[in-house]
């Protein structure tokens, strides 16, 4: 926050003035989830409605849109702290949210009402229920992740296919093939039925 305090009053620019605050400020005027003072390229509503929710607390300027965005910034890279702690240890971690923070894309997105970090940032923490094996978690973490940008999909379906690969490689090596290594996610299990929670996701993006 600090960081960022010297653009907490830039103007909004970019696709924030073409599309997404204007989405936002007709869902806070409207209640409506498609704008109408803009044409609509068919986002999911979740950042749109999170920042209306923010102007309706707050007050509708540019320094509550950036410091709202700036909270999701926080909640991403406490995300990547975790899961790099979850898969090495803290030192990891710290070192692996200090850098993601001062990525350039990181840090030009923290503060812009766009829908990029937002997807990533819940992405992140659904990565880490899935590598801790909580699989009602996951589905949650990255359901909230397609309804903040359609393009987070890719990411549990990925690990859905990932799963089924798991599952081919044990097979082969338990027909006797001496050089297969069973590279299965799943511990050696078969593909259980929680896996089918990777594909909940599609649920409210189809709805939408």
């Amino acid at each position: 926050f600090v960081l960022h305090i010297p653009l907490l009053r830039f103007p909004y620019f970019w696709d924030e003035a073409g599309y997404y605050v204007p989405a936002a400020h007709d869902l806070l005027l409207q209640g409506t989830l498609i704008p109408h003072s803009t044409p609509s390229n068919a986002h999911p509503p979740l950042v749109m409605a999170y920042l209306a929710l923010a102007w309706k607390v707050l007050g509708y300027a540019p320094v509550v849109t950036r410091t709202a965005i700036l909270a999701v910034a926080a909640f991403s890279l406490l995300g990547v702290f975790r899961l790099a702690q979850r898969v090495a240890n803290t030192e990891v971690a710290v070192a692996s949210a200090v850098c993601t923070a001062v990525y350039p894309v990181f840090f030009a997105q923290s503060s812009l009402a766009h829908l990029d970090l937002a997807a990533a940032g819940l992405t992140f923490w659904a990565l880490l229920a899935y590598v801790e094996d909580r699989r009602c978690a996951t589905a949650f973490w990255f359901s909230c992740a397609v309804l903040a940008k359609e393009t987070a999909i890719l990411a549990p379906l990925a690990l859905f296919a990932w799963e089924l690969v798991g599952i081919l490689l044990k097979r082969d090596a338990g027909k006797g093939t001496a050089s297969a290594v069973p590279l299965s996610p799943t511990k050696g299990r078969v593909l259980a039925p929680e896996s089918s929670l990777l594909l909940l996701p599609l649920i409210p993006l189809a709805l939408w």
